[in-house]
């Protein structure tokens, strides 16, 4: 639990070195999505953050997929549209 809670101070501890304005926590699968400069009016990039603690700390299976999937490039963005006739 505490854990958990601490999560969501990450941003503003020393070891994150993305503004904190620019994270945004989402919990599961991922801890967070960081998209870097956008309190600067440009993003330069989006970046995943899974946080863990310990020197031995090991990605989970569906972390390591996720991690697979950025590293083969299979990520897109999509744009989803409702009609008013929904």
């Amino acid at each position: 639990m505490l854990g958990k809670i601490t999560e969501h101070f990450i941003p503003y501890l020393p070891m994150f070195k993305y503004n904190p304005k620019d994270a945004r926590f989402i919990g599961s699968p991922i801890d967070f999505i960081v998209f870097d400069g956008l309190s600067e009016g440009e993003i330069r990039k989006i970046v995943l953050v899974e946080v863990k603690a310990g020197e031995s700390a090991q990605l989970t299976r569906r972390e390591k997929q996720i991690a697979n999937a950025i590293k083969n490039k299979a990520v897109g963005f999509e744009i989803v549209t409702l009609s008013e006739s929904q």
